[in-house]
């Protein structure tokens, strides 16, 4: 356990080559052999051969290379009080319809897996260097992708983006699915424990929408590993579906309503945090506030903001004088 949590936090990681194959290697190459005209035209070709799949990679790249991150501000819940901002989460769905999730299906020479892990990378990386400008004591949460997430060498590739970038581990939050978290190996919990001996707070994504196992929940709770769920509260919306006898649908479902207060009352009996996601009505607003999250992110609450957006409202609720922008950045458009 020493040594993987060691090596995860404490010595530095070499950057990882989250692309391989990006350069085409000449070394093979030999000098033409004198007399020989054939050679000269089979060179010729590989040569223009190299070129156009060099041209296609990098085309390729640049059609999947991040757009502009939207972020959503992260507000402390109350009884009456929620104008405090403690950071902001990457917004996915406004993420994705830049990038569409179909697209990480396409590739032949890398799997689905590998797929993610670089997304994942590629997102960690540009979160954390735009979130490094943020004033001490936001705090920056990203939700992963990658289903198999926390691997045996995620503590590496994070280590390289926090040093490219600067941004202090102490105030990332990263939401894992529960199915990298189920993994049950020695790996997955030296990694967990190493992320949040320093400071890193880890949540469950999709709480109520995947097929959750509290028993999982009191293990990686009473095994010091997690710190929360993240509960979309969207899921209290009745659906078209549902059966009524007369009259309007109601607003939210109330069998839903009793159901999720008593699972989440079970996850605070664990003493794990619940943040509420989704909270784009009034009523959503008042089941969080009643249920006892401790954070939520909405539109009722705040729109998606660009990273221009963002940053003048941490730098006003830090006290600082607003920057008077001179030039519109292609973001902000």
């Amino acid at each position: 356990m020493d040594d993987l949590g060691q090596g995860a936090t404490s010595v530095p990681a070499a950057p990882q080559n989250l692309h391989a194959g990006r350069t085409v290697m000449a070394d093979g190459l030999s000098e033409l052999p004198e007399g020989s005209a054939g050679y000269a035209t089979a060179i010729t070709a590989s040569s223009a051969g190299m070129f156009a799949t060099t041209l296609r990679s990098r085309r390729a790249r640049q059609k999947s290379a991040l757009s502009p991150l939207r972020w959503l501000p992260r507000f402390v819940m109350g009884r009456s009080s929620t104008d405090k901002v403690i950071g902001a989460q990457v917004d996915m769905s406004q993420l994705w319809l830049s990038v569409p999730r179909r697209t990480l299906r396409k590739s032949r020479r890398k799997s689905l897996g590998q797929q993610q892990r670089e997304f994942d990378s590629d997102l960690l990386g540009n979160a954390c260097s735009q979130a490094a400008t943020w004033p001490d004591g936001m705090r920056l949460m990203v939700s992963l992708e990658d289903d198999q997430a926390p691997d045996g060498d995620f503590n590496g590739r994070l280590n390289a983006v926090l040093q490219n970038s600067g941004f202090p581990v102490s105030r990332l939050d990263l939401v894992f699915q529960e199915s990298g978290l189920a993994q049950d190996d020695k790996e997955t919990c030296y990694t967990l424990s190493a992320l949040r001996d320093q400071g890193c707070q880890i949540f469950l994504g999709g709480f109520g929408s995947a097929p959750s196992s509290l028993s999982l929940l009191r293990e990686r709770a009473m095994g010091g590993l997690l710190d929360g769920v993240q509960f979309d509260v969207s899921m209290l919306t009745p659906s078209g579906m549902c059966w009524q006898q007369s009259g309007d649908a109601p607003v939210l479902d109330e069998g839903a309503m009793l159901f999720y207060r008593a699972a989440l009352d079970a996850v605070k009996a664990l003493g794990l945090k619940v943040r509420g996601v989704g909270v784009d009505s009034a009523d959503l607003l008042s089941f969080v506030q009643k249920v006892g999250c401790v954070e939520a992110s909405g539109t009722v609450l705040a729109t998606p903001e660009t990273t221009a957006q963002i940053t003048e409202r941490f730098e006003e609720t830090a006290g600082r004088p607003r920057r008077r922008r001179m030039a519109r950045t292609a973001e902000g458009l």
